[in-house]
C-alpha cells in the first residue's frame, strides 16, 4: 500500500467507513503482531488480545492522528508498544469492540508518534556521539566514556586513567571542549 492510499483510507475511516479501517487493520496486523507484540510477550493468546486492544485504541484515537507523510504503521506500533508495557506491568485494560465504539470519546492529547520520533532522534544522537568519540583523542574519549556513559565517580575515573582527581578534572574539561568542537565541526550546532 502506498502512502497516498494509506492517507485516503485514513480519511475514509475518520468519516466512519469501517471497511477502510478494516483495510488498515489487514495491512498492519501481521507486522505489528510479529515484530512488535509477540517478540515481547511470547504468549499467543496474550499477544492476540494485545493486538485487538492496539487496534481498538487506534480506532478510538484515529481522529487525533496527524498525518506526517509517514506510514500510520509507526503510530500503531507505538500504541502496540504501550499496550505491551501495560500488559507486562499487569494493568492491561480489556474492552470489546462494541463497548469501545459506543463509549468513543476523542482525545486530542494522545500522539504516540511523537514518542517514535523522539526515539529516532535519540538513536541518531547516540550514533553521532559514538562517531565523535572515535575521532577525538583516546584519553579524552576515555574520560568522557567513564564519566558520562558509565556514570563513574570522579575518583573512579581518575583511578581508571591512573591520574589524580585534579588532573582528571582538567582532562575531562578539555575532553568536553574537544568533543563539542569536533561535534560542531562535523554536524553543526548541538
Amino acid at each position: 500500500m502506498t502512502l497516498e492510499e494509506e492517507k485516503q483510507l485514513i480519511e475514509k475511516a475518520r468519516a466512519g467507513d469501517g471497511e477502510a479501517f478494516g483495510r488498515i487493520y489487514d495491512a498492519f496486523k501481521t507486522p505489528i503482531f510479529r515484530t512488535v507484540i509477540f517478540p515481547r510477550v511470547r504468549e499467543v493468546s496474550a499477544a492476540e488480545e494485545i493486538l485487538q486492544d492496539t487496534f481498538l485504541l487506534a480506532l478510538e484515537k484515529l481522529d487525533v492522528f496527524e498525518w506526517q507523510e509517514r506510514s500510520i504503521f509507526f503510530w500503531i506500533r507505538m500504541i502496540a508498544i504501550n499496550k505491551v508495557r501495560e500488559w507486562i506491568s499487569g494493568t492491561t485494560r480489556t474492552a470489546t469492540v462494541d463497548s469501545a465504539v459506543l463509549d468513543y470519546q476523542p482525545d486530542n492529547a494522545y500522539q504516540p508518534e511523537n514518542q517514535v520520533i523522539l526515539e529516532d532522534q535519540e538513536s541518531e544522537l547516540h550514533k553521532k556521539t559514538a562517531i565523535i568519540l572515535e575521532e577525538i583523542n583516546d584519553r579524552y574519549s576515555g574520560a568522557i566514556r567513564l564519566r558520562l556513559l558509565e556514570k563513574k565517580s570522579r575518583e573512579d575515573c581518575a583511578a581508571a586513567l591512573e591520574i589524580s582527581v585534579e588532573t582528571f578534572d582538567v582532562v575531562f574539561f578539555r575532553a568536553c571542549k574537544a568533543f563539542r568542537k569536533a561535534y560542531i565541526d562535523k554536524y553543526g550546532e548541538l
